[in-house]
């Protein structure tokens, strides 16, 4: 009779996901091994191959728990008690630390989202990672239908579509154009203040401009100045900011 396993399934993906943050720190993104994970893991080879069968599958698991965990922080901020157009201005308004799961999140993020890597993983690991993003884009739809049958969205379902892409777009690329310019100033080993990097004040020029936009549709109450004052103290309150 074979010996029992040291570890369940569920413990040696654990062993498997912890090991391989330590060997993308202890190395990168690019530069990380299986090897390093299996020996970081205490795991032979073989258990980590039946988990994910290449360095790609590593990085499409960590990222699917990525967006998983900011999935979570999402419903938290959309079920703040405000207005529809106020839990769209406070997802940009909380403090991004409160969604990082990795010193490298920027990375993984731009790495996955690749063609290129998208053909190299296996079809179990894509597939669970663009569930995961289905799964946010309908919450995020659902949230925007509710306002609809609600009348609070005025204009009714005609809209949704719209706000949900413009608002996002605009999101993330806020975000990577700040991202950039930070990775700009690094390689210029130029001081950045990093301590408030992920936190918006209410005048920043990202907020400005999302209040703009979402104040051009048929909202029963628009947002002004005060109201995003208000859902920083919502988000404070609800330790998000």
């Amino acid at each position: 009779m074979a010996p029992a396993p040291r570890f369940s399934v569920e413990e040696q993906e654990r062993l498997i996901i912890c090991a391989a943050i330590k060997a993308i720190e202890e190395s990168s993104l690019l530069d990380f091994s299986m090897s390093a994970i299996a020996k970081l893991a205490g795991l032979s080879m073989g258990s980590v191959y039946k988990f994910v069968q290449c360095k790609e599958d590593v990085l499409i698991a960590l990222a699917t728990r990525m967006y998983q965990e900011r999935q979570s922080v999402f419903k938290k901020v959309l079920a703040l008690p405000l207005t529809t157009p106020e839990r769209i201005i406070a997802i940009s308004l909380l403090d991004f630390s409160k969604v990082q799961m990795y010193n490298f999140d920027n990375q993984l993020e731009s790495i996955v989202n690749t063609e290129a890597m998208m053909k190299r993983c296996s079809e179990r690991w894509l597939s669970l990672m663009i569930a995961c993003g289905k799964q946010c884009e309908t919450m995020f739809q659902q949230f925007l239908q509710n306002a609809a049958n609600s009348g609070e969205l005025t204009s009714g379902s005609r809209d949704i579509e719209e706000i949900n892409l413009g608002t996002w777009s605009l999101s993330v690329g806020y975000f990577q154009t700040v991202r950039l310019h930070q990775c700009w100033h690094n390689d210029l080993n130029e001081s950045i203040d990093d301590e408030n990097s992920l936190v918006l004040t209410a005048d920043n020029i990202h907020i400005r401009t999302m209040k703009r936009l979402v104040n051009t549709y048929d909202w029963q109450q628009k947002v002004s100045n005060d109201d995003i004052e208000n859902i920083c103290l919502h988000l404070a309150d609800a330790e998000l900011r």
